[in-house]
């Protein structure tokens, strides 16, 4: 019987051990690699989380992720961290300046019985240094937001109509134009021709523009936009008929001409008749230059034109702009 109750004493005991080691949670450890120190706003700074812990939260140091705010402190505003995934945690910022991130380590038993916490942290520098023109507009062409072509070297060129489609009138554009940037940072300050930018402000597109962008970091950038008009025909005649030109509300760059012609005209070898916006535009049919009143065409098919206008002093600034002829017999 004595060894009855030793051997019952022997096993509560070692329960009572194991008990006790349930409710003790295991001790965190909060270690990390990070991808660097030092970003640029919106640029992704990545966290590997490789310590011990049962979760991971992180607090990146900006607007209501202060861990020095968080929620429980005597100074608290309900400061909060982001759970970390799978131990990799990525985050960017939108404003520029100098961050104190911490990682908080935690192990628990069930029920959270037994909470313990460990802690990590390191500084981070966020710099805005955007100088990159994302995209640029004339932001009010009537109705409509033209955008600039991105080109090489830093060049924009802005391409507009000469007059545009609009109810019943077909009023003309003008080359003073409002201007938009669309830059990945609110802090970028933007200069043209050595005066600051203003979206209010008319600029006058007939000549190119120097522009200057300058980041809140203090770099630069300088570039340069060209405007040019898409070059239309003046007019179009076929075997003595003047053809009627239409506008694409939609696209600028497209036009329909329409004739009507006497029913039974042999339309297979027409020699048109034409004119177009400037006398330096190129007018092809595929990659065959047209010459008016020289250039045989046979019209039995769907013809399409292509004009090519470019700038006087920069040749290499072109716009294209395509005319589909359409025949109608009366």
């Amino acid at each position: 019987m004595k060894a009855i109750k030793i051997l019952v004493l022997c096993t509560c005991v070692t329960l009572l051990f194991f008990s006790c080691e349930d409710d003790s949670a295991t001790t965190p450890k909060a270690e990390i690699t990070v991808s660097g120190t030092q970003f640029s706003i919106n640029e992704s700074m990545t966290i590997y989380f490789t310590g011990i812990a049962d979760q991971v939260s992180i607090y990146t140091g900006d607007d209501s992720h202060d861990y020095e705010l968080r929620s429980g402190t005597s100074n608290s505003e309900s400061n909060t961290g982001f759970v970390v995934n799978k131990d990799l945690f990525t985050y960017s910022y939108s404003t520029p300046g100098v961050y104190k991130v911490v990682c908080v380590a935690s192990t628990y038993t069930d029920k959270a019985i037994d909470l313990k916490q460990d802690t990590c942290s390191f500084w981070v520098t966020v710099i805005d240094d955007k100088t990159e023109i994302q995209n640029l507009s004339c932001s009010q062409v009537l109705y409509d937001e033209v955008f600039a072509d991105k080109l090489e070297n830093d060049e924009w060129l802005m391409k507009l109509p000469r007059k545009v489609k609009y109810n019943t009138s077909t009023p003309s554009i003008s080359l003073s134009q409002k201007l938009s940037f669309y830059i990945e940072s609110d802090s970028t300050k933007v200069f043209i021709n050595d005066e600051e930018y203003s979206s209010s402000t008319k600029y006058d597109l007939s000549e190119p523009l120097d522009i200057l962008v300058r980041s809140n970091y203090g770099t630069t950038r300088p570039y340069t936009l060209y405007t040019i008009y898409y070059s239309e025909f003046g007019t179009f005649n076929l075997s003595g008929v003047k053809g009627t030109f239409v506008r694409n509300a939609y696209d600028y760059s497209t036009f329909e001409m329409q004739i009507t012609l006497p029913a039974g005209t042999d339309v297979s070898g027409l020699i048109p008749e034409f004119t177009t916006s400037s006398s330096t535009d190129k007018v092809y049919i595929g990659d065959i230059e047209q010459v008016s009143g020289v250039s045989e065409v046979d019209f039995s098919q769907t013809v399409t034109y292509t004009i090519v206008a470019a700038m006087d002093e920069y040749p290499n600034m072109q716009a294209t702009s395509t005319v589909s002829v359409t025949i109608s017999y009366e």
